[in-house]
């Protein structure tokens, strides 16, 4: 009796797992839609791999062109800023110091001029008197000598009073163009990447504040052998790998003209298309392209990574995905050439997940 009451529930749980064992091995024989690719070899380019490293195209440094207490930094490392954005504020005390007392010897300088106008006016109407009298012999050649002397004098310090109110008024546009230096703004759109100051310090002529680099266009310069340079040619398009896996097309912007003399190398500047993902300091690699060679590429997103090793779900002759490793070469733009492991005519998934191993596959129409 007891020995019964211990099997039926054994017998209940072997039943359930009989029933739904069969409902599993279903799923798991059901054919699954996805991509398939058809592996084939066609031409790729081949060329020079050069190593190079991310740069912003515009950089500046940013620095004071008077000396003056800095009094606010308003950015810091990472900060993305406007052009004309208020980066730096110096006091401007001093400064407007400077300005006022420009600005009152203007006014001293003009007060002076005016003064040696009138006595220039004086004596000019004395001369035109004194040319009469000479005309009819009423005074004395020495008379005559004298005042025109005397004009010639009030002109010539008329004239150099005029020139007093010239360099005054210089003094005082130079005065409050650097009353406004006060104010630091940013040259242009992009990201701080260095802060070499804080409130309370010196700005000294010169002395770097901030370091910006623009965003909007970044270059990579690498170093090209002068027997392939002239095969190339500004705008050319080149293969460049960002990182581990950012692949770009980009093109040449420049070939410096002057070489290396020890190295007999020329620098290639190559223009990087805008991203977010590309970054000042990434390193880079260049295929320069030389020629064209037939190889086997796939797209970069039907590669699996498998550890420290790549595979793709190939499908065997009944359809079946199985994991099968490859090697792989250079990036081309999306696609990747594959060195071993696949032959022309495999086929393999488009977006393989590791879920999908060992599975039946239908191709998707």
């Amino acid at each position: 009796m007891i020995a019964f009451k211990l099997l039926a529930p054994l017998a209940l749980i072997v039943g359930i797992g009989c029933a739904k064992h069969p409902q599993t091995l279903s799923e798991q024989t059901a054919p699954v839609e996805a991509g398939v690719i058809t592996v084939s070899s066609g031409p790729l380019p081949t060329g020079t791999s050069l190593t190079g490293v991310v740069a912003a195209r515009q950089t500046a440094t940013i620095s004071s062109q008077v000396m003056a207490p800095i009094t606010q930094v308003l950015a810091r490392e990472g900060d993305h800023v406007r052009k004309g954005q208020v980066l730096v504020r110096l006091s401007s005390a001093t400064l407007a110091a400077g300005v006022q007392q420009a600005e009152s010897q203007v006014n001293a300088a003009r007060q002076q001029e005016t003064a040696a106008s009138a006595q220039e006016t004086m004596a000019a109407d004395t001369l035109r008197r004194y040319e009469t009298l000479n005309e009819r012999h009423s005074v004395t050649p020495h008379e005559y000598e004298q005042v025109k002397s005397a004009f010639e004098a009030a002109q010539a310090q008329r004239q150099a009073a005029s020139a007093q109110v010239e360099a005054a008024k210089a003094g005082a546009t130079q005065s409050r163009a650097s009353d406004a230096f006060t104010v630091i703004r940013a040259p242009f759109s992009g990201v701080v990447t260095a802060r070499y100051v804080d409130p309370g310090a010196l700005a000294a002529p010169g002395s770097p504040l901030l370091r910006v680099e623009g965003t909007e266009e970044h270059e990579i310069d690498v170093q090209m052998n002068e027997s392939t340079l002239s095969r190339l040619h500004v705008g050319d398009p080149v293969q460049v790998t960002l990182g581990s896996s950012l692949a770009k097309t980009a093109r040449i912007r420049e070939i410096v003209p002057s070489a290396d003399p020890a190295a007999h190398t020329f620098t290639l500047k190559i223009a990087v298309p805008r991203s977010q993902r590309v970054i000042s300091g990434m390193t880079a690699s260049v295929l320069v392209p030389t020629g064209q060679a037939s190889a086997i590429s796939i797209p970069r997103e039907s590669v699996l990574s498998v550890g420290q090793m790549d595979a793709v779900l190939a499908l065997d002759k009944d359809s079946v995905a199985q994991r099968r490793y490859v090697s792989l070469g250079r990036s081309v733009g999306d696609r990747v050439e594959v060195s071993s492991g696949l032959m022309p005519g495999d086929r393999i998934l488009a977006r393989p997940d590791h879920r999908l191993a060992g599975r039946r596959i239908e191709a998707r129409p």
